[in-house]
């Protein structure tokens, strides 16, 4: 995995759910274990990556509707964002979600020539579809390779696989 998990926090998580149980395998793929936001829908993730990546790919699952996201946005290499940032700022990309995609955990695009240097990355979730107090997130994961290891004659190979997860 290309992620830093000692680098890997979560502002706004409930202490049971933490973001490791979205990220980390084998938790991601147990439906019982998943982030779940605490004092309202928000969440600010922030994920860190050992070495500087090239992101092309975004997955978001959560098997409840109504706790669904229904957006993320990113930013790319942010200093110290907090929710007023996240809220306020436009980011590099803002991923709409349907409930379609979040339910079967949907590989989504990025904006490829955006994320071609991505050291941090900080996912701010608004609201869910349900408008409910809580925000679940069963599995996240991100797909790309190494900045510096991407040769292209590979790139079909790594759209399937995925080897930032």
């Amino acid at each position: 995995s290309l992620i830093d998990f000692r680098g890997l926090e979560c502002l706004n998580e409930e202490s049971g759910h933490p973001v490791s149980h979205a990220i980390q395998e084998p938790m991601s793929l147990d439906d019982n274990v998943f982030l779940a936001s605490d004092c309202d829908q928000q969440l600010l993730i922030n994920i860190r990556f050992q070495q500087t990546v090239k992101l092309h790919s975004i997955s978001v699952k959560a098997l409840s509707p109504e706790n669904a996201p229904k957006s993320l946005k990113l930013f790319i290499n942010p200093i110290n964002i907090g929710f007023d940032e996240a809220e306020a700022q436009g980011g590099a990309q803002t991923v709409d979600l349907s409930p379609e995609q979040v339910l079967e955990g949907a590989v989504v695009p990025l904006k490829f020539v955006k994320f071609q240097s991505v050291n941090t990355l900080a996912i701010f979730v608004g609201g869910n579809y349900g408008d409910s107090d809580k925000t679940i997130i069963h599995s996240l994961r991100f797909y790309g390779c190494p900045r510096d290891g991407c040769d292209m004659k590979d790139w079909e190979k790594v759209k399937k696989s995925g080897c930032c997860d």
